[in-house]
């Protein structure tokens, strides 16, 4: 039996703005987690970035990955993580901070340019900034959206939308 795809949502309202600057040899998700927390942020996406950064370890599914993923973490048999070890641009980050298991989790997915301009992306699990980084989350009020692993279908873990006074 095929399940049935299923779209949940919940309207929130952006709240504040919060503008992050980030020194040299910052770890990128978990500094914007650590704002989050400096500022009483449950919920946020990932307004813009920009910046460079001296390392990356990125996720890709491999082209033989079935679902549900058994393991996500960095060097997980069923996922190919890329280490990239040299100055790159920050083109594009984009992502949420919702929590896990009562913790703040960043989520983050990334384009960064090396010299000579090519491109590499991905899931970022940890990146160190190199020169700055210039991070700009915006609150979103209304809603709070934690998450919880589906172990059934993905193994990922999956938003969960609730009302903000639900806040865990």
């Amino acid at each position: 039996m095929t399940a049935t795809p299923v779209i949940t949502s919940k309207a929130g309202r952006l709240g504040r703005l919060i503008a992050v600057s980030l020194a040299p040899g910052e770890q990128l998700t978990d500094a914007i987690e650590e704002v989050c927390r400096q500022h009483g942020v449950k919920t946020a996406t990932i307004a813009s970035a920009v910046g460079t950064i001296s390392e990356v370890y990125l996720r890709n599914p491999r082209d033989i990955t079935t679902l549900p993923i058994r393991q996500e973490h960095e060097f997980a048999p069923d996922i190919d993580t890329i280490v990239l070890q040299r100055p790159m641009e920050i083109l594009s980050l984009q992502g949420n901070v919702t929590t896990l298991d009562g913790k703040l989790w960043a989520h983050c997915h990334g384009l960064f340019s090396e010299a000579g301009g090519q491109v590499r992306g991905g899931h970022v699990f940890r990146a160190t900034i190199w020169t700055q980084g210039e991070i700009f989350l915006h609150e979103l009020e209304d809603v709070y959206i934690d998450r919880e692993f589906d172990k059934e279908v993905t193994g990922l873990p999956q938003v969960r939308f609730h009302d903000a006074d639900v806040v865990g």
